[in-house]
């Protein structure tokens, strides 16, 4: 298993050249004939390692509401008589359909993985944004949220599923990906949401959460020719993806959500040596010797990283996305401040296996953040995480409405 990981991290490297941006080229494995034969070796991988994410025990748990507990939110203010005809007066109950773009923190790769193996399950049920596997109670994302103001939402990933599964539903995220592959991700999940017999496309409110940037900042930017065109790549992929979605998907509601910094997981001290090998192949640009990384370099892709973010709030202002009856577009900065300190200490059980993606419980607290996080305006919105019990924001008379810059 070691050995796979290195070859991996070594094939990354050894197949890329430094004439030219890793974003922009192709090989024999972009070809559409072989896809069917991807798909059926990614199927022998899922069969053979088995579905995850039924675990009723473990530290990757987050803690469950009791079964008798009450819903916090009054689910009657948050849905309204009539639906809303601009998405300014969008109340959650409002939202009929749900999707998301993105890479392995939108999968929920390995949310429940106890060994290396597991990793490479995709627990999309229990994904934060999209995941509407069990009930709020137990597993706290937004669709399991949103369900209790409408039980009749769709779209929500539905068990342990790759893309290609139909459990996935509108889940388009995919391992690996990068911020170029937004507005091909963006085209399928129209398509698919465009072909879905539930839906009416046209009347339905939606809303989509994206979030990416992981491999581009781990994985790539140091195989790039001039890194510091990465954040300007990033602005024009996220730009392009905006425009399709507003100009191709009826009535719809967008989030966008930063990944953490790097150096909140990079640079935990004391972590298992497991966690120490793993990192050495998912974030290969700033731990081990393949790319020659020093303090320097480290300095260079965290102010990289900081302009990547940057790009994502200045995009989501943009005056073409404002004032529009049937779309918006949000910045959700809770993981602008996200740390595992809690209380004072630290809590790895919030991190998968690998101490890099994160677990059910992990998902769990980012789910009930981003849903704290679209009901507070603009200028007061939560920078960190925290507990589903801890804190969950609720509509009420005076502010039962989604939040957007033009009603905040």
């Amino acid at each position: 298993m070691k050995f796979s990981f290195l070859l991996l991290a070594v094939l990354t490297i050894s197949t890329t050249t430094f004439s030219q941006e890793i974003f922009e080229l192709t090989t024999g494995l972009d070809d559409p004939r072989l896809r069917f034969f991807f798909h059926r070796f990614r199927d022998f991988v899922f069969n053979t390692i088995g579905k995850t994410s039924y675990k009723t025990k473990g530290v990757f748990l987050q803690e469950k509401f009791t079964k008798n507990a009450k819903f916090p939110c009054d689910v009657k203010l948050g849905k309204s008589r009539e639906s809303p005809k601009s998405v300014h007066k969008l109340r959650p109950g409002d939202i009929s359909v749900i999707g998301a773009l993105g890479d392995s923190l939108t999968c929920s790769t390995g949310a429940m993985a106890e060994r290396i193996a597991e990793l490479s399950m995709e627990n999309r049920g229990l994904s934060w944004s999209i995941g509407g596997q069990w009930n709020w109670r137990n597993a706290t994302t937004l669709p399991n949220i949103l369900k209790e103001f409408n039980p009749s939402l769709v779209g929500y990933s539905l068990d342990d599923s790759f893309p290609f599964h139909k459990a996935s539903q509108f889940n388009l995220a995919e391992i690996g990906a990068v911020s170029t592959d937004m507005p091909f991700m963006a085209r399928a999940l129209v398509k698919r949401i465009k072909n879905d017999k539930r839906v009416n496309f046209k009347y339905d409110w939606k809303i989509v959460t994206i979030t990416i940037g992981g491999n581009d900042i781990c994985s790539f930017l140091c195989l790039m020719e001039n890194p510091e065109r990465l954040p300007e790549m990033h602005r024009i992929a996220l730009t392009k993806t905006l425009r399709y979605l507003k100009s191709n998907l009826p009535r719809v509601f967008v989030n966008i959500v930063s990944v953490p910094h790097v150096e909140t997981v990079i640079n935990i001290r004391g972590k298992p040596q497991s966690c120490s090998f793993i990192h050495h192949g998912e974030c290969a640009c700033w731990v081990g010797s393949l790319s020659n990384i020093t303090k320097e370099s480290r300095e260079r892709w965290k102010k990289i990283q900081r302009q990547f973010i940057s790009v994502e709030e200045e995009v989501a202002k943009l005056d073409e996305f404002r004032r529009l009856d049937e779309f918006a577009v949000m910045y959700q900065p809770f993981t602008k401040n996200i740390s595992i300190i809690v209380d004072g200490k630290r809590d790895l059980s919030l991190l998968s296996f690998d101490c890099f993606h994160l677990s059910q419980k992990g998902h769990a607290w980012a789910g009930t953040t981003l849903w704290n996080n679209m009901l507070e305006p603009d200028n007061k919105k939560t920078l960190n995480w925290a507990s589903p019990q801890r804190k969950f924001n609720c509509p009420s008379r005076e502010h039962p409405y989604i939040k957007t810059y033009d009603n905040s």
